[in-house]
């Protein structure tokens, strides 16, 4: 497996290569994830909230909003030095925070699997704050590297510059047009108090998860009040969480607690009527036991919001979850001062967060690999531009066929990402319109991260032929490669209630005929259980039970008339 490797007595002396600096601010293209608003203006490129705002909501919450919790930044390099240079306009540290998580920033990439690579830098906390990290070096191709940078938590950005070497290739990467989840909450959803900005809960999940995340946490100030409702219903959300009771708790009353909830839930529904709201319970205080005030106070606000949550059903309010006390269960040991979450907080809420937002989502993960969706960069090819790419353009179409797979769908036709392409003739054939997803070196749990990220969600179609699994058999037992190809049907069906879906026989390849015939024979089955169509193209390239070596490029890859020889089971 490819590793994060630190080798200085291999590799060049960077620290005096002439450094060429990027701006975000420069960029004609959205930027920042995890940023709504932003065809609104603003007073400052990375404050969470429009300028509009400044005037609406109480300027406790405009101060909080100028920190630009949960922002990120993408970018792309082949570069072996980064350096993030930046100044802040508050103190760099608190007493229950490090300014590390204050002030810092937070450097990831992954490697070809789709594995998360937490890059270590070296920083200086002066006037101008600096994050150093070099050399980097990371085993194999592809040689440019996709980066996410987490901005700070806790203190407001006035400017903000990524250095590489100059001649190293470099470009940010613009945000993909998508439903963001947005987190609204208090210190604990702004960040307080992770050791550094990646290790906030919204961050750890938009890293799981791959979703854009929006963290509207405004420290000791979030009370649901009506102008900052009205401005969660501006996003256009895939799910609200409403994550308030730490402050919420601190009304005089009972009722309020109540009312309050009541009030902030029937008005988002009024004006989202169909997104879904997560309702999150106080996360409580671990000293409860032994502080009888404490203890009420919790009691009283688990009771409060348990009651407008039963009295919001009963009104027949639709699309309204709820994430209990019970289901977060945070462990004693995960605050810092009774209040706040450690790291170790943050990764307990994360995961019961991750669990009902799955839930609500119906993006399911299994305990095994073909399960757990994942990005790759294993080919020349830039992995998540074929995807994104995949998705703007198919937007408001209706194909009569849709292939979905691996590198023998991707290396068909319709595509300007390969050197070339082997089955043009055939492809240019086909009734009506096709729509080719395959990308090259794509496992099971690839195209499962793909579906779960929107390549299924805005045009219609009358066929889905899915094609996957051989990538699989290097890496995955017969048994993982039928798991995650029934989890990857459920998923597509979902998704395509209204569309015939087609599984297709893995296609045999060189001195691996065996065991795909068996894995075919399964796959039928599977195609049985699941009330969707079976298909084994793949027979049409054998002789005597072998691959009929004049029907491929590669004993992998069919040649044009392999291609002539599958084409029928694509109608």
């Amino acid at each position: 497996m490819p590793l994060l490797i630190v080798l200085p007595f291999l590799l060049p002396d960077l620290s005096h290569a002439v450094e060429k600096w990027y701006n975000p601010e420069d960029s004609h293209f959205r930027v920042i994830q995890g940023q709504a608003y932003y065809s609104q203006e603003r007073d400052g490129f990375y404050h969470r909230l429009p300028a509009k705002a400044k005037d609406t909501v109480r300027k406790s919450v405009w101060k909080r909003s100028l920190c630009p919790s949960g922002q990120s930044l993408v970018f792309s390099t082949d570069a072996e030095k980064i350096t993030i240079r930046y100044q802040v306009s508050r103190a760099h540290s608190m007493p229950n925070m490090p300014a590390t998580g204050v002030s810092g920033v937070d450097l990831y990439t992954y490697d070809r699997n789709g594995k998360d690579i937490y890059l270590a830098g070296k920083y200086q906390f002066k006037d101008t704050i600096t994050f150093t990290y070099a050399p980097i070096y990371i085993e194999k191709k592809p040689k440019i590297h996709r980066y996410t940078l987490y901005l700070p938590l806790y203190n407001e950005v006035q400017w903000l510059e990524v250095g590489v070497d100059d001649g190293a290739d470099f470009h940010f990467e613009p945000v993909l047009q998508s439903m963001p989840i947005v987190a609204y909450g208090t210190s604990i959803c702004q960040g307080a108090s992770a050791s550094r900005p990646a290790m906030a809960w919204t961050n750890i999940l938009h890293r799981r998860l791959g979703h854009e995340v929006v963290n509207l946490g405004f420290s000791g100030n979030a009370f649901m009040e009506n102008e900052v409702i009205d401005l969660l219903a501006e996003i256009d959300a895939r799910v609200y969480i409403l994550d308030a009771m730490p402050n919420v708790c601190e009304l005089d009353r009972s009722e309020a607690i109540r009312d309050t909830v009541l009030n902030a839930v029937r008005r988002l529904r009024a004006m989202r009527p169909d997104t879904p709201i997560l309702l999150t319970d106080h996360s409580g205080y671990p000293h409860s036991l032994a502080n009888p005030r404490m203890k009420e106070k919790q009691d009283r606000t688990l009771q409060m919001q348990q009651l407008a949550y039963r009295t919001l059903v009963d009104e027949g309010i639709e699309g309204l979850y709820y994430l209990s006390y019970d289901e977060i269960a945070m462990p004693q040991e995960a605050f810092v001062e009774g209040i706040h979450m450690s790291d170790y907080g943050m990764l307990a809420y994360a995961d019961a967060y991750e669990k009902k937002l799955r839930e609500i989502l119906h993006e399911p993960v299994g305990n095994v690999n073909t399960m757990i969706p994942v990005v790759q960069q294993r080919d020349p090819y830039i992995w998540m531009d074929r995807h994104y790419d995949i998705v703007t353009r198919s937007v408001g179409q209706h194909y009569s066929r849709v292939l979905i797979g691996d590198s023998i769908m991707h290396f068909w036709s319709d595509t300007n990402d390969v050197s070339s392409v082997n089955g043009q003739s055939s492809w240019d054939r086909f009734e009506g319109t096709s729509l080719n997803m395959g990308c090259g070196y794509d496992r099971i749990e690839n195209v499962l991260w793909r579906v779960y990220h929107g390549q299924l969600d805005n045009f219609t179609a009358d066929r889905i032929y899915l094609t996957i699994g051989t990538n699989n058999l290097s890496c995955s037992s017969d048994e993982e490669i039928i798991d995650g190809i029934r989890c990857l049907l459920s998923a597509i069906k979902y998704r395509r209630p209204e569309t015939e879906v087609n599984l297709m026989g893995i296609f045999p390849r060189r001195d691996r005929e065996a065991r795909i015939k068996r894995l075919n024979r399964l796959l039928k089955k599977t195609a049985l259980d699941s009330d969707v169509r079976f298909s084994d193209p793949g027979k049409e390239l054998l002789k005597a039970g072998k691959i009929d070596e004049s029907l491929f490029v590669d004993g992998l890859h069919p040649n044009e008339t392999g291609y002539e020889c599958i084409a029928p089971y694509y109608r």
